[in-house]
């Protein structure tokens, strides 16, 4: 294999670092099974989800270039980039998924795996498959379907677009995209998403008082 070694690092800092490392004192977490109309002014407005967003696309594109075949490989050393590139993705997710601050809890990734399909996968693959996940989960009203349901169309849309050719890549992007709410039935804990907590009435008299 070829490695670009200046765009692996910045790949793996992007990608390999957990999102809760950065959460403060007014950052919370709820259930995903909970009624959410109440709730998405808030959780739209953490910027960390848009960072999650970011870093994870950017990271996976840098990934997909930094690891290349040498000229002339065959037999299996064909699939041995992108093995690894699918190994790096699955460990990112559940990586993002497990460790949170809150007990028995794991972080539902929303934004993080839909930056890996934007990043890793083709305009057409990717824009298809999350739409479709997207109007499910918002549909049935049950968020955490977007998690197999996304998997499945990367790895359906994908056979469908581009061919068997790419099906060790499909079934390695379904797999990161899948695993962090597999991992959550495996191991018994809740699935979470964080916000932003608003600022108690509390908070803003004594704010106040010390600004008089």
């Amino acid at each position: 294999m070829i490695i670009d070694w200046l765009k692996l690092v910045p790949a793996l800092l992007l990608l390999l670092t957990p999102i809760s490392l950065f959460h403060g004192k007014k950052i919370r977490v709820r259930p995903i099974e909970r009624d959410w109309d109440t709730h998405w002014p808030q959780i739209a407005g953490l910027g960390l989800h848009w960072i999650d967003l970011g870093r994870a696309m950017l990271g996976a594109w840098l990934l997909l270039d930094a690891i290349s075949l040498p000229p002339g490989a065959r037999g299996a050393m064909r699939y041995a980039p992108i093995a690894v590139q699918g190994a790096l993705l699955v460990f990112s997710s559940c990586l993002q998924s497990l460790v949170c601050k809150e007990r028995d809890s794991a972080l539902a990734p929303f934004m993080f795996v839909t930056g890996l399909v934007l990043g890793f996968y083709s305009p057409t693959v990717a824009g298809f498959s999350i739409l479709l996940a997207l109007t499910a989960a918002a549909g049935s009203r049950t968020p955490w379907v977007y998690f197999p349901l996304l998997a499945v169309l990367v790895a359906g849309l994908g056979f469908l677009f581009v061919g068997k050719g790419a099906l060790v890549g499909l079934a390695a992007g379904g797999a990161a995209v899948a695993l962090p709410w597999l991992l959550t039935l495996m191991f018994r804990q809740t699935l979470v998403l964080s916000y932003r907590a608003r600022r108690s009435s509390s908070e803003s008299g004594a704010t106040s008082s010390e600004l008089r």
